[in-house]
């Protein structure tokens, strides 16, 4: 009973702070749609878009290559090791 209690209120909590919680003013209209008629316009609100589009594909990077060594590093733990004595003489 205690842990349905402490999973809804936990999920309740989190609810309530990510309502409160805003980006910052110039992560938020950095989004918006800045394009007129002739295209989009180049400008400081374009310039923080790609910065945050760069540093989200860094870390993503970042991730996939953690998780490939991880990976590697599993399968090849899983390998037999080779007989002790060097290599054979046959």
């Amino acid at each position: 009973m205690t842990k349905r209690w402490t999973v809804a209120l936990s999920l309740a909590l989190t609810q309530a702070f990510a309502a409160v919680a805003s980006a910052c003013p110039m992560c938020k209209d950095s989004i918006t749609d800045n394009g007129g008629p002739d295209g989009p316009t180049p400008g400081l609100p374009a310039g923080f878009k790609v910065s945050i589009y760069l540093m989200l594909g860094g870390l993503f990077c970042v991730i996939g290559l953690v998780g490939g060594v991880i990976v590697k590093g599993v399968r090849s733990a899983n390998n037999p090791l080779p007989p002790r004595g060097g290599f054979p003489l046959d």
